[in-house]
């Protein structure tokens, strides 16, 4: 029989008290470890580059995106016959408000910090739109090219449309915004489409074209909101870039390489006939007012559409976007979108952060080779401000 003293007894139980130290140290150490590689891998993309910054400091541009170049443009079309997405709608079998009849929903989007978020950017063409898409998505923390949902052109658009079934429900948006988030469910920042409006075909008792039944579906769809950006050009310098991408097409700039729609700040060439063939254009007197009329028509009805049905969204300028001496718009956007720089934005980092340089030209009388005549027929109308 082994006899230990008391003295003893205390020294064994010193070196398990020490023991159980170590251990919990141990642990200790290795709970910080996994804090620390949780943070790293929020703030990286897990492969050493920083991603959506702007995700936690939404105030702050992002230090360093992972993508330098933007991704290419999302080129699903949406087939109402079609179903079966990778994250299936999981409810009680009835519809969502506020309708009453007709399909379920097809899918649901993720509101997660790191998912990317929804957004549409409602614009006409000739509007700044993919530049406009370029850098919200650059500055949210994943850079992506804006794809023509809707369509590219009003034959595009009615063909659309058309395919789009009674009781759709809004299925057609989110079906794309639901595929899109499951693709790049790791990159932050914001997934979308561009809808452009168009005038040509549509009648005021028309209502096929406004896709009311999407437009329903955003204003009651929660967690998370699917927001629009609402953005409008002048209409008159929309006719007359227009017409310039007219004349680039015609004298063969169309299929250069890397296109001509838009132009890098290193590609003179780009610049130099964007500039020669936006000066002198000639427009027709005698159609300018109802074309004009007409453009504007159709911008205030999706305005009113946007209003009256309580659709979550942010109106913006084009020339404020681009011509202003601060960047307070775009940070409007992003305050908008709770994602982005919403302050301490400068005019400089948010020109760093774009990949296409204007090439508009400033004055009127300039880019149109007969302005006295159209400067008599818009005086005296309620359109003669849009002259500059």
């Amino acid at each position: 029989m082994v006899i230990i003293s008391k003295k003893q007894d205390h020294r064994l139980f010193q070196c398990k008290v020490k023991k159980v130290k170590i251990i919990l140290y141990f642990i200790e150490a290795m709970i910080m470890v996994g804090v620390i590689f949780m943070l790293f891998q929020l703030l990286t993309y897990g492969d050493g580059t920083y991603g959506d910054w702007s995700i936690i400091f939404k105030d702050e541009v992002p230090r360093q995106l992972k993508v330098n170049n933007c991704e290419t443009k999302w080129k699903q079309a949406y087939n109402p016959n079609i179903t079966g997405l990778a994250r299936p709608f999981v409810g009680n079998g009835k519809v969502l408000p506020p309708f009453t009849s007709g399909d379920l929903p097809i899918c649901h989007l993720k509101s997660l910090t790191r998912s990317p978020i929804p957004v549409i950017l409602v614009s006409k063409g000739r509007s700044g739109s993919s530049s406009t898409w370029q850098v919200l998505s650059k500055l949210t923390g994943h850079c992506s090219t804006v794809h023509e949902y809707t369509g590219g052109n009003s034959v595009e658009e009615i063909a659309f449309f058309s395919r789009i079934k009674p009781g759709d429900n809004g299925n057609w948006i989110l079906n794309n915004l639901c595929e899109q988030q499951i693709k790049y469910s790791d990159k932050g920042g914001i997934i979308g489409f561009q809808w452009k409006p168009f005038h040509k075909g549509i009648k005021k008792e028309d209502k096929s074209l406004d896709g009311l039944d999407g437009l329903k579906m955003i204003a009651h769809h929660t967690n998370p909101q699917i927001k629009i950006v609402r953005s409008r050009r002048n209409p008159l310098d929309i006719i007359l870039s227009h017409q310039k991408w007219r004349l680039l097409n015609l004298n063969g700039f169309k299929n250069r390489a890397h296109g001509y729609a838009h132009c890098s700040s290193n590609n003179t060439a780009c610049i130099n006939a964007h500039k020669k063939y936006g000066t002198n254009i000639h427009l027709t007197p005698e159609t300018i007012l109802d074309k004009l009329r007409t453009m504007i028509m159709v911008e205030e009805r999706v305005d009113r559409n946007l209003e009256d049905l309580n659709v979550p969204h942010i109106k913006v300028s084009y020339e404020k976007l681009y011509h202003s001496n601060d960047a307070e718009e775009w940070m409007r956007i992003f305050r908008f979108l709770e994602r982005g720089p919403g302050s301490n934005l400068s005019k400089k980092k948010l020109e760093e952060a774009m990949e296409h340089v204007g090439t508009g030209i400033p004055s009127h009388n300039v880019s149109i080779s007969n302005y006295k005549e159209i400067w008599n027929t818009l005086m005296g109308t309620e359109l003669e401000h849009l002259l500059h």
